[in-house]
């Protein structure tokens, strides 16, 4: 992978674990207090560009190279500064030589 620094930004992620309720339902919550930056690539993910079997509109996807090691995993949530949406932590794929994060827009 080439190290390129002109689609790095920083990005905030927002862990969510999942919390029982009195009544024994489970919901993903998110955990501000656990907050953090990380600096990454962000690319348009190509499969963004085509509407999904059976779908009505193209899924938004990004594909994020995060900088070093990174504790995001899988559901957590998404800020990139300029956009107000909040992005889903689809999937995250290890590499020996780097690590890539898969984002969709939540809702």
């Amino acid at each position: 992978m080439r190290g390129t620094l002109r689609y790095e930004q920083a990005i905030r992620v927002v862990p969510c674990r999942m919390v029982i309720g009195q009544s024994g339902g489970v919901v993903m919550a998110q955990q501000e207090a656990l907050a953090y930056l990380i600096m990454a690539q962000v690319r348009p993910d190509r499969r963004s560009e085509r509407r999904e079997q059976g779908s009505l509109r193209p899924r938004e996807r990004r594909l994020l190279f995060p900088r070093g090691e990174v504790p995001t995993r899988q559901g957590d949530h998404l800020y990139f500064g300029e956009d107000d949406r909040c992005w889903r932590c689809m999937q995250r794929r290890d590499y020996p030589e780097h690590t890539e994060l898969e984002a969709e827009v939540e809702g």
